[in-house]
């Protein structure tokens, strides 16, 4: 016969599984339903902040907006821009027109430039200001990606970010808008306001930000004008996040950044299309519903540990009597019988005991497995930025000794300089690495223009383009080091009565071909393929440029493919030829496009 357990075993484990599930159901829901409120409670706070901060920011640029609207229309301001646009003389002085503009921004507690320019660049007025603009004629502006959209907008203001020179080039916020004439509604010119980011820092700082999180605005070109984290401004917003917001409503979504989970809210500005990102970390945003877990977790465990001590003091009290009932009838069929009274509990409590004893290290163990499990939180590394040397005071210095040699009327000498000035622009300012085959041309005609100021006219360059590839796409800086490495290697070292480069640039199929010749002492076959070794990588096999045959060969491959590149061979002219293939790309505005 099997062994059956007790009643009191049954009432124990019975009645404490029926408590535990209960308890664990009721800490769930609970759990579930606080953890809902109050994520939804946090995901309105942030939403509402985010707005306020969207309005705040508004309600700033909209002030300087009517501030702008009240200069543009003023009768003074229209007056002049009116005389200029008609090759009239102006009514007021200059002078007069900036003491003007100053007054009207002289209330402002902070730095800020307004600037208008007239019609065809012919008068310029302008406030006191640290802040200093880029350029100083609005023709040197029409290739801006934001100049169409001050067109487009037909006198409103146009919010966006730039950067303008503040002993150093700084990030700003930039309203521009076209001043229109209020008889005949005809453009007279364009006005320009530049805000410190710094306007921006009061309206953020409602935000408790933790190391991890940030705020970023960007505005309706995705740059990020402003960030507090400030390696962020100038750059382009996360095309796959202004995906996730496309559709201009303000919300909250849950996301991994950087391997951590975060909030991100977000809220747009029908006013100026800015969009405001605040990045919170999830767990700092929910650490009100961690406590609330928490609570309730205690509270459960201490619910089931008074449950379970009811359970075994009500099963104890509900079976004595039956046991004492049924140990009397088992001495009745033993033909004895003892008196009730003459009985002691001591075996029952016996009993009773083990079963309390092993159901407490039951508990413990529940206890344990119940434990709050420890979090830990691997910190983040913070990277150093390294400082990058911006040769704006080089530029700006060769500006100055050009305008110095125009004013002495050293035409040429002045145009050396502009000249070697761009050069190192484009060589040297940070953008895209790929241009078009017209772009590069030009900085190849600024280089050659230099070196006919050094050989005169010995050095001879042919140069033929067909016009289909122009507009094609090419790595920045191709044509250059081409021509520098025929002068450098090929004609300084060979005697001749004068030096020919020859350059033809064509499509051929599906490649655009460059071909480069001389009429120097060319190479050698040894030569040649040593030339495109990448063991000639060395910074003493370099060209002045820093980019010698070998790098740009490999640099092609590395970008086109194993199938494109430089192939050196012997010029009919009797120095060398260099070919060059890459594909033949268009940029998408202008695909399939020709001159």
């Amino acid at each position: 016969m099997s062994k059956k357990s007790s009643i009191l075993t049954q009432l124990i484990s019975g009645f404490s599984l029926i408590i535990i599930a209960i308890v664990a159901v009721t800490i769930f829901w609970s759990y579930r339903s606080s953890s809902e409120a109050v994520q939804s409670r946090s995901n309105q706070y942030l939403l509402e902040s985010v707005k306020q901060l969207q309005g705040k920011m508004d309600a700033i640029l909209l002030d300087h907006d009517r501030l702008s609207s009240t200069i543009m229309l003023s009768p003074v301001i229209q007056n002049n821009l009116k005389d200029v646009a008609g090759n009239r003389r102006p009514r007021t002085d200059g002078r007069e027109i900036n003491h003007f503009i100053d007054q009207h921004t002289r209330s402002i507690n902070y730095d800020v430039q307004l600037k208008l320019f007239s019609l065809y660049d012919r008068q310029v007025y302008s406030n006191t200001s640290s802040l200093k603009v880029l350029w100083e004629r609005e023709q040197e502006i029409h290739s801006a990606y934001w100049y169409p959209a001050i067109g487009e907008n037909r006198g409103k203001m146009v919010w966006f970010g730039a950067d303008v020179w503040q002993n150093g080039n700084i990030p700003v916020l930039m309203g521009a808008r076209q001043i229109i004439n209020y008889d005949d509604l005809q453009p007279l010119g364009t006005l320009f306001l530049v805000l410190p980011v710094a306007v921006i820092d009061n309206a953020v700082n409602q935000f408790q930000l933790g190391p991890h999180e940030k705020i970023q605005i960007s505005d309706s070109f995705n740059t990020i004008v402003y960030s507090t984290d400030p390696k962020d401004i100038g750059m382009y917003m996360d095309s796959g996040m202004v995906e996730k917001f496309s559709s201009g409503k303000a919300q909250v979504i849950q996301q991994k950044v950087a391997s951590r989970n975060m909030f991100i809210s977000y809220a747009h500005s029908a006013y100026n299309q800015w969009s405001v990102y605040a990045y919170i970390d999830a767990k700092e945003a929910v650490k009100d519903l961690n406590t609330i877990r928490r609570n309730i977790l205690l509270i459960g465990l201490f619910g089931i540990a008074a449950a379970l001590l009811f359970t075994f003091f009500f099963s104890w009290t509900l079976s004595r009597p039956i046991r004492i009932l049924a140990f009397k009838l088992n001495k009745v069929e033993r033909g004895t019988t003892l008196p009730l009274l003459k009985r002691t509990m001591n075996k029952e409590m016996d009993i009773l005991y083990s079963s309390y004893n092993s159901m407490l290290q039951n508990l413990d163990h529940t206890i344990a497995d119940l434990a709050d499990k420890r979090i830990s939180e691997k910190q983040a590394q913070i990277v150093a930025l390294k400082a990058q040397f911006r040769p704006h005071f080089l530029y700006n210095t060769l500006n100055t000794i050009y305008w110095s040699l125009a004013g002495k009327r050293l035409r040429e000498e002045a145009q050396m300089v502009l000249a070697l000035s761009d050069l190192l622009r484009y060589s040297i300012d940070r953008g895209s690495e790929f241009v078009t085959v017209e772009e590069d041309l030009q900085q190849l005609d600024r280089f050659i223009y230099l070196q006919k100021l050094r050989y005169e006219e010995k050095l001879r360059v042919e140069l033929t383009v067909i016009p289909e590839v122009r507009l094609c796409q090419i790595m920045k800086l191709t044509l250059q080091p081409l021509i520098e490495n025929a002068i450098t290697h090929g004609l300084e070292p060979a005697v001749r009565d004068y030096w020919l480069i020859r350059v033809l640039v064509y499509s051929e199929g599906s490649s655009l071909v460059i071909t480069v010749e001389d009429n120097g002492e060319g190479m050698t076959g040894e030569r040649m393929i040593e030339a495109l070794s990448t063991e000639n990588n060395s910074p003493v096999n370099l060209l002045h440029t820093g980019i010698g045959l070998s790098n740009l060969h490999n640099r092609i491959k590395l970008i086109y493919g194993q199938e494109y590149g430089l192939k050196l061979s012997e010029s009919e002219l009797g120095g060398l030829l260099v070919r060059v293939t890459v594909p033949l790309q268009y940029d998408q505005d202008h695909k399939g496009g020709s001159t």
